[in-house]
């Protein structure tokens, strides 16, 4: 019940609130010591985006996420790879790699990344942009336009790469080029009220399109550097090479140092993933600071339709199961899995009452193991 009427009085203060139309300064950019927490639904329902244009009232209340992440904004001393970025003014230990930004009076920068190289190539190494890529621009208002572009130039020795990779090249080169050019745009295309779970918003809509072009160049003795990428694509069937386009809508406000809600769109324009802010004061996502192997169920309490996520699983085949409060093995299904995965399950077999479920992997260890509450009307 008391969760039904914060929703209803967030609700008819949306309503009531119609939003005017905002400039954004360079006062919510975000600096060294600031914290991040936000939530991801990695399958969003009812989320439409609408129209470009002014006065818009978006409601993206039907969000859900099995936990929240907390990111602090550190030296870049404090972070790995931060002794390639003497420059930078804090980093973010991200999922996959470490960021490193610099924040002017107009922009905040991204200088780089050290971490797993682009294009699921099986190394890491430190990944500089020149110039840098910009994620903000201050003062923002309706209307505006940017284009960014900028390029990435990495170099290894061959014998320093992951055994297999470019086996089944013609040649065997004895260097490895990754050359990524990066052309991004920005465009301020709405303004108005966005209504998340747990606040509301007056909001800058910026659609971000990137086309990332990422190449691989190859070097036998002193002859000058060749582009492998079609074979590789081709032939091997590396899908993260060449060029591929992300567009995003980030919805802007001046309390918050980040987008409060982004949504990456398909080839479609349909919403497949969106990160959004978190208030704490009233959500009851978990917390979770770092990637560990786990799976999480939501809503939860649920009705008939629950989520399974799954984070951060080396590949391997998992056995996930759901037990009646006795021990008895009530559903099971096996997964061949790797990194993340979501899984929709429908327990309308189950009765009214609290459960476990639990995740192992092919040796039978037991991973997690967490409570399934399911309620009927």
């Amino acid at each position: 019940m008391r969760q039904f009427l914060l929703t209803l009085s967030i609700y008819w203060a949306f309503l009531l609130t119609a939003g005017a139309q905002i400039s954004l300064t360079n006062d919510r950019f975000p600096s060294q010591g600031d914290t991040l927490i936000d939530a991801v639904d990695n399958m969003p329902t009812g989320i439409d985006l609408l129209t470009p244009g002014p006065g818009r009232s978006w409601s993206f209340m039907s969000l859900q996420a099995p936990f929240s992440r907390s990111e602090q904004l550190r030296p870049a001393e404090q972070l790995e790879g931060g002794f390639a970025f003497p420059m930078a003014d804090f980093g973010i230990e991200m999922e996959a790699a470490n960021n490193f930004f610099n924040v002017t009076d107009s922009e905040v920068q991204l200088l780089g990344f050290y971490g797993a190289a682009p294009g699921a190539l099986g190394f890491d190494g430190v990944f500089r942009f020149d110039p840098p890529l910009v994620d903000q621009h201050a003062p923002l208002s309706y209307g505006d336009n940017f284009d960014t572009e900028s390029n990435v130039f990495f170099a290894i020795a061959a014998e320093d790469l992951p055994d297999g990779i470019f086996d089944q090249l013609p040649v065997s080169p004895d260097s490895i080029r990754l050359r990524i050019n990066q052309d991004r745009t920005d465009e301020v295309d709405a303004w108005g009220t966005l209504m998340l779970p747990g606040g509301i918003y007056d909001v800058l809509r910026e659609k971000r399109t990137d086309i990332r072009n990422l190449r691989v160049e190859v070097r036998v003795g002193l002859f000058p550097w060749t582009d492998v990428t079609d074979i590789l694509i081709n032939q091997i069937g590396l899908d993260g090479l060449g060029q591929d386009t992300t567009v995003s809508y980030r919805f802007m406000a001046e309390e918050a140092i980040a987008p409060v809600a982004e949504v990456f769109v398909d080839d479609q324009g349909t919403p497949n993933r969106v990160r959004f802010k978190v208030n704490e004061t009233v959500t009851n996502l978990q917390q979770r600071d770092r990637e560990e192997p786990s799976v999480y169920a939501y809503p939860n309490p649920t009705i008939i339709n629950v989520r399974f996520e799954f984070t951060d699983l080396p590949r391997d085949t998992y056995t996930l199961r759901i037990f009646n409060i006795l021990g008895v093995e009530e559903w099971s299904r096996r997964f061949d899995l790797a990194g993340h995965h979501i899984e929709k399950l429908n327990v309308s077999f189950l009765t009214k009452g609290t459960y476990l479920y639990s995740l192992s992997d092919s040796q039978g260890r037991t991973l997690v193991t967490r409570r399934l509450v399911v309620v009927r009307p």
